[in-house]
């Protein structure tokens, strides 16, 4: 009985092992063929529960969908002898299996394989054609306005603070009246606040009118300045905007971007369709020049940059030489009013202390005559001076009749 059960359990066991070496299932990702002692029995494309024969048979399983191919950047030259690095990628998936695994085995094959194919097609392809066919996609032509905008946009900030301070100036009696003060308060020391007062030159008050009439249409700063931006701007900088747009001085395309890939996928497609791949996408990914183009082509790059910035620069510094000329005239003309008005304050007091003089003096003569004659002895002598007089000098007019005290 013991023989007998261990008998049913071992050809259970037997049973379930040959079962489980010949079934499989394949994934709707997948496609298996079947192969038995290297060579190839059946496909199997449909998803499910298969079978095959135990341990004679062995299912080789593959994609069915679309891979990644990604190699690595070629140096190329081009047509216009150009040296470039050339980076591409394709999409491919297994089409026919039984072929793919005579031919090549596996995945890693078959992406060593199109390295090779994709690699040789996209030599042959561009280096018989110019590097801008490569680059552009159509003729497309930037127009004028594209360019005005691609300029404008990078002083655009700056232009307003240009006309803001250009609209100041006009301003400038008004808001440098703390200025004014300070410099008739140089030019006057001593004299009280109320005492200075310039008043703005008629010039300058009738501009000042002028700007309040509302008939006058003339533009004022921001408006006139965007009305002469586009002839401002210097020259050199429309000029060469023009050679570095795409669209510039490279000249036109004859086939373009996307023909390219297509002769590199009519190329590439039948010696991939021989080992069961099928290609369906190819595109560049990067294209660059090679080391050391790239360093001449960024120093070219840079010192093109350098010189729009130092047209933009020399643009600025002639504005502010023109609105620090004018503050300066302004300054100037505030501080010759404030020295005027000063120096007819000075004139008044002094023509005023010249009458109180007077006035003391029609009152009282020879006491007037006595006080000047004291205020003469204080400058004048001392107690280490020595005079020598005559009894007849004026000067000692009041020393004579000063009558001696007791000692």
């Amino acid at each position: 009985m013991n023989k007998s059960l261990m008998a049913i359990i071992a050809v259970v066991v037997l049973g379930l092992v040959v079962l489980y070496a010949s079934a499989f299932t394949v994934q709707e990702t997948e496609q298996v063929v079947v192969v038995q002692f290297g060579k190839v029995v059946r496909k199997i494309e449909a998803p499910g529960l298969h079978f095959k024969l135990p341990f004679i048979q062995e299912a080789k399983r593959f994609e069915k969908r679309w891979l990644e191919w990604d190699g690595d950047a070629s140096q190329i030259t081009t047509a216009d002898k150009r040296y470039i690095y050339i980076d591409v990628f394709a999409r491919w998936r297994i089409s026919d299996p039984l072929i793919f695994i005579e031919t090549l085995r596996d995945e890693a094959s078959a992406q060593s394989r199109l390295d090779d194919i994709i690699d040789n097609a996209t030599r042959n392809v561009v280096a018989n054609h110019a590097l801008i066919e490569a680059i552009r996609t159509t003729n497309r032509e930037f127009s004028a306005p594209e360019e005005e905008q691609l300029l404008t946009e990078q002083t655009e900030d700056l232009s307003n603070l240009v006309d803001d301070a250009l609209a100041e100036t006009k301003k400038l009696p008004k808001s440098l009246e703390d200025d004014k003060n300070a410099a008739v308060a140089e030019a006057a020391p001593g004299l009280p606040e109320q005492a200075i007062d310039v008043d703005v030159d008629s010039d300058t008050q009738a501009d000042t009118d002028a700007e309040q009439e509302p008939e006058q249409a003339e533009p004022t700063g921001r408006e006139e300045a965007a009305q002469n931006r586009k002839s401002s701007m210097p020259s050199p900088i429309r000029d060469k905007m023009q050679d570095l747009l795409p669209g510039g001085s490279s000249g036109t395309i004859s086939v373009g971007r996307e023909k390219l890939t297509e002769f590199i996928l009519e190329k590439a497609q039948p010696k991939a369709f021989k080992l069961g791949i099928e290609l369906k996408d190819m595109q560049f990914k990067r294209i660059d020049y090679i080391e050391s183009v790239q360093a001449k082509v960024f120093e070219r790059m840079i010192s093109e940059r350098q010189r729009v910035a130092e047209a933009f620069r020399s643009q600025g510094q002639g504005l502010s030489a023109q609105i620090l000329g004018q503050l300066d005239r302004e300054l100037r003309k505030i501080r010759s009013m404030a020295y005027k008005s000063a120096e007819m304050i000075k004139g008044e007091a002094d023509g005023k202390a010249a009458s109180i003089y007077a006035e003391a003096y029609n009152k009282d003569p020879e006491f007037y005559n006595f006080l000047k004659t004291l205020e003469s002895y204080a400058k004048t002598v001392d107690g280490d001076s020595w005079l020598i007089l005559t009894t007849q000098a004026d000067f000692a007019h009041h020393l004579q009749n000063i009558q001696g005290g007791p000692n």
